[in-house]
């Protein structure tokens, strides 16, 4: 589960240029688009409550970021639904700020 995101050896690159977490094949489109990015193999965390994807990248200047997916059941009720929806949205952007150093 390790090798998804990282494998721990920062700049660690094989010898085709590609960080060794990336999954190359149609995940990784850096040397296919001009625009294109190293990505990792979606990794999925199944839980009581809903999946938890995540998928590392790194750009052609060499920053990287992570793209978190949550899928959720929501209630039946419209109403409901669509509070759980905002609530979600800002817990996550708080707990992320604090996560990261922006609180």
């Amino acid at each position: 589960m390790s090798r998804a995101l990282t494998n721990g050896r920062p700049g660690h690159r094989d010898t085709g240029g590609h960080p060794d977490w990336c999954e190359g094949a149609h995940h990784c489109t850096a040397n296919s688009l001009p625009s294109g990015e190293h990505a990792s193999r979606p990794e999925v965390w199944i839980t009581d409550i809903g999946r938890f994807i995540g998928t590392r990248y790194r750009d052609r200047a060499g920053r990287d970021r992570m793209e978190l997916r949550i899928v959720l059941d929501l209630a039946e009720d419209e109403r409901i639904a669509q509070a759980q929806c905002r609530h979600l949205m800002a817990l996550a952007c708080k707990v992320v700020s604090r996560a990261f150093g922006h609180a």
